[in-house]
């Protein structure tokens, strides 16, 4: 929301503001005429800003308040065909009524991927690992992968035949009954790189959460589940450690995702589970585990109790929390997981196969294990845009996130002491979701002159979400121009044959600094003006020997410092250094009769263009 004003709003005008919108107030920034834009927890229509207009403008200090209204994105909807069904991507449109009003605004509690598409669809040198039960191959996930490894050492639940080895493939953990109670292939693991990776655009299925990212399966699911010793092995190995009898990871992920987890009696984190986080944190894996699905506090599962993972549960359409799904003050945050109930799951990747694999296809799953990829896809975005910790990436997350609804009901986020009144939070930071992260979108075009003391300029882009404030620098061959800071930029000597950018960078509280460059623009060298005279232009053969006199001048005042080559019917005969922009050469005697062709090149600097001169003929004779 826009409000004219004289300065900042004081707190007690944000507080009514409050009130009246049902929204919370979560910053004011300055737009300099006499106005500020308040940023708020959650959109608003414009048809209630505008119907509450009147009663906003009586407030002290405010001459006019208009809605913030929101550009629609650039991109063009993926034409994946189920891409339609994946409303925990994505939020769509109510429609109008014939009257043309706005129709009645609905909680938007979507992730809002493709409002961060316009910002980055995920880099390949992001790599996410997915402790699970490796990948069937599936033309949504075809080059969407890097080298996984099978870490299932007990050839009993591996069901292919051997122990630990590089092959991650899904054989399907359908079990008959023999080693544990028979149940049908489930393809957890497809489904999941699915919800991460899948790929945009391709006219089929779905499309990931993060489909520019690469995925590395590290299967530690067989048919009787997962032990948690090769779920440790396959932590240890996705971040990079040493896991004895197995190759290192030569790729190791930036982000490992553990959508499974374990009942603990003690509600404590196994000392073998927080040590094998400690070691991938400290190699800078960020840890996103799910929080588990059988409606009880947090603290009863493992990995999701340990310190250091982002631990994840699930909400439905509504912002609620599911049925299932576990949660606590400990949470740390909350990710659409889908509903138990018919259309209510999570759409990707799966096998038609009850046993093996059979026929690639795709289908519903419902749990906090649809959840934790959700935000594992999310924070490998954030890492696709820059350079940061794991740490500071789940604060980015955190951050963004929506606060989750109140509801009169036994699923809610927040319940009430009764005799004291105190919140109890216990859905962490809030519900996943990127519109708000303020990442740079698209590449800003650099305009203006190429010669020296000419005017070079930008016009800043958009960026996601709502920066506090945004700085610029300018770089010269990337690195930093001193005091080049503003919009424009003149144009000096040491640019001539250099490349210029700008690196934007948003200032947000809360958040850490996100940049992005501009296009590059190629400062072009000053031209050269070359003249060759000859001391004559007929000589004797094998007798005269000639002089080249070289003037070699530049344009914008530049210095034409550096070799001239002599060259005769193409082939040099002699280089020389100019000497304040002038060269004389004794040419050597000419061997053949016939119009001889002489020519001259000044071979450049880091500020002038290569030049050849004009070619002049010499007559030789006998």
């Amino acid at each position: 929301m826009i409000v004219s004003t004289d300065g900042l709003l004081p707190a007690g005008v944000l507080r009514r503001i409050s009130v009246l919108l049902g929204r919370d107030v979560v910053a004011q920034t300055p737009m300099g005429d006499s106005a500020v834009s308040l940023r708020l927890d959650r959109a608003v229509p414009a048809s209630t800003v505008r119907l509450l207009s009147k009663v906003l403008n009586l407030l002290p200090g405010v001459a006019h308040v208009s809605p913030d209204l929101v550009a629609t994105s650039d991109s063009v909807s993926p034409n994946d065909t189920y891409f339609y069904r994946q409303t925990n991507l994505w939020t769509p449109a109510p429609v109008s009524s014939d009257s043309g009003e706005d129709p009645p605004a609905k909680p938007d509690f979507s992730m809002d991927a493709p409002t961060m598409w316009d910002a980055t669809k995920g880099s390949k040198s992001v790599v996410v690992a997915l402790v699970d039960g490796g990948i069937v191959s599936h033309p949504d996930l075809a080059k969407q992968t890097v080298p996984g490894y099978d870490l299932i050492a007990d050839t009993r639940n591996s069901k292919d035949g051997n122990g630990r080895d590089s092959n991650a493939a899904d054989p399907g953990n359908a079990s008959n009954g023999t080693y544990c109670a028979a149940h049908a292939s489930t393809w957890h693991g497809t489904h999941v790189a699915g919800i991460v990776a899948a790929l945009r655009n391709n006219t089929i299925g779905i499309s990931g959460i993060a489909p520019g990212v690469a995925i590395q399966p590290v299967r530690v699911v067989g048919q009787c589940g997962a032990t948690m010793s090769d779920i440790i092995a396959g932590i240890r190995w996705a971040s990079g450690g040493y896991v004895p009898g197995v190759p290192r990871n030569k790729t190791p992920a930036a982000v490992i995702n553990v959508s499974l987890s374990s009942s603990v009696a003690d509600l404590k984190c196994p000392a073998a589970y927080q040590d094998v986080i400690d070691e991938a944190r400290s190699r800078g894996s960020l840890v996103v585990v799910s929080a588990g699905n059988q409606s009880m506090s947090l603290l009863n599962r493992t990995p999701a109790n340990c310190q250091g993972v982002l631990s994840v549960g699930a909400t439905d359409v509504d912002g609620s929390p599911t049925s299932y799904t576990n949660a606590g003050r400990t949470i740390g945050i909350m990710a659409q997981g889908g509903e138990v109930g018919p259309n209510e799951g999570i759409w990707s990747t799966v096998d038609a196969g009850t046993a093996g694999p059979v026929r690639s296809t795709y289908g519903q799953n419902s749990g906090t294990s649809m959840a934790a990829p959700a935000v594992s896809a999310a924070a490998a975005l954030v890492l696709s845009l820059g350079h940061f910790t794991n740490d500071q990436v789940a604060q980015v997350l955190k951050k963004a996130a929506l606060k989750p609804p109140e509801f009169d009901s036994y699923y809610t986020c927040i319940s009430h002491d009764p005799t004291t009144g105190a919140e109890r939070n216990v859905c962490g930071a809030g519900i996943l979701n990127l519109a708000g992260i303020p990442a740079p979108v698209g590449h800003p075009s650099l305009v203006g002159g190429s010669t020296i003391g000419s005017t070079v300029s930008f016009t800043p882009g958009r960026w996601n979400g709502h920066p506090d404030s945004v700085t610029y620098q300018w770089l010269r061959d990337g690195t930093a121009i001193a005091g080049a800071t503003s919009r424009s930029y003149e144009l000096a000597a040491v640019d001539l044959g250099r490349t210029l950018t700008v690196r934007s960078t948003s200032h947000t509280e809360g958040y850490p600094d996100f940049s992005g460059l501009s296009v590059a623009k190629a400062v072009p060298k000053a031209q050269a003006t070359v003249a060759l005279r000859l001391s004559s232009t007929r000589a004797r053969l094998r007798t005269t020997r000639l002089y080249a006199n070289v003037t070699v001048t530049a344009a914008q005042g530049q210095s034409p410092t550096g070799t001239v080559g002599v060259y005769v019917d193409g082939r040099r005969v002699a280089l020389v250094t100019l000497v304040s922009g002038q060269a004389r050469v004794h040419l050597p005697v000419f061997t053949a009769t016939g119009t001889r062709k002489v020519q001259v090149r000044f071979n450049g600097n880091a500020r002038v263009v290569a030049k050849w001169s004009s070619a002049v003929g010499v007559s030789v004779s006998k």
